[in-house]
C-alpha cells in the first residue's frame, strides 16, 4: 500500500460538449490550465460512442488483466480517474467508468475508457494534486500494467511518527 498527504491546487470545471473527444479533451483542458497532475473526482454525462477495456462474455481468467476491449453506444454513467505526465510531459489521463447502454435498457458495462465521443455533455471536475509526485509504474503483482505510483511515499512513509513514537 502507498500513502501519502496530498497538496491540493486549483479544482478545474470541464464541460465537454456535443461531439467532443473526451480523452483527448481532458488531456487538452490540462494542457490549457498546466495541470501536471490531478484526481478526477466528478466525471458524468452521455456519450454517443464509448470504447473500454471490458468484455462481453466472462473472462477465462479473471486473475489476468483484459486484453480486449468493447465499444458501446449511446449510454450514460459516471467514473472517476486521475491524470499524470508522461515521460514527455504529456498528459495521460486515466478513467474508469460505469455506463448504462440506452438500447439494452440501462445494462451497465464498468471499465477503462479508451476513447469516447461526448452525446450530449460530459460534467468533469479536476482537481489539481500539487504534492506529492504522481507517475505510473508497473508492480511486480499488476500482470505488466502501469498503476499509479506515488513517488515520494517511501520520504512520507518515513518522516511519519510510528506508533510506538506517540
Amino acid at each position: 500500500m502507498q500513502t501519502a498527504q496530498a497538496t491540493v491546487g486549483r479544482r478545474i470545471l470541464i464541460v465537454l460538449e456535443p461531439g467532443d473527444e473526451v480523452i483527448g479533451s481532458l488531456a487538452e483542458a490540462c494542457r490549457r490550465h498546466d495541470v501536471a497532475q490531478a484526481v478526477i473526482s466528478t466525471f458524468s454525462g452521455a456519450l454517443r460512442t464509448a470504447r473500454i477495456i471490458a468484455s462481453e462474455v466472462p473472462a477465462a481468467n479473471p486473475e489476468l488483466p483484459m486484453r480486449e476491449a468493447v465499444t458501446v453506444a449511446y449510454t450514460e454513467g459516471t467514473g472517476s480517474g486521475t491524470v499524470t505526465r508522461s515521460v514527455d510531459g504529456e498528459p495521460v489521463v486515466h478513467v474508469h467508468v460505469a455506463l448504462g447502454e440506452k438500447d439494452r435498457a440501462g445494462r451497465a458495462i464498468a471499465g477503462h475508457l479508451l476513447e469516447g465521443e461526448t452525446h450530449y455533455v460530459i460534467e468533469v471536475v479536476l482537481d489539481e494534486i500539487l504534492t506529492p509526485h504522481l507517475t505510473r509504474r508497473v508492480h511486480a503483482g499488476s500482470s505488466g500494467i502501469p498503476i499509479l505510483h506515488i513517488a515520494d511515499a517511501a520520504a512520507t512513509a518515513s518522516a511519519a511518527p510510528s506508533d510506538s513514537a506517540r
